[in-house]
């Protein structure tokens, strides 16, 4: 790869990761607000310290 291309791909990574990790605080903070609409404090609570139970919430509210 030339070195600009490699500046190209490595400006795109970062890019990406950025909007990643964006799109991801977005996802969690519905997560929440939703949760705490509907008091529901012990699963917000296992949500933060499981991912897995994190995703099932995200599905069970239609977070995408």
């Amino acid at each position: 790869m030339t070195r600009l291309g490699q500046m190209l791909y490595d400006d795109g990574l970062k890019a990406g990761k950025s909007e990643g990790r964006i799109e991801g605080s977005d996802r969690m903070a519905s997560l929440t607000k939703k949760l705490l609409e509907a008091d529901r404090m012990a699963d917000l609570q296992l949500a933060l310290d499981d991912p897995g139970y994190r995703e099932k919430l995200m599905k069970e509210y239609g977070i995408k």
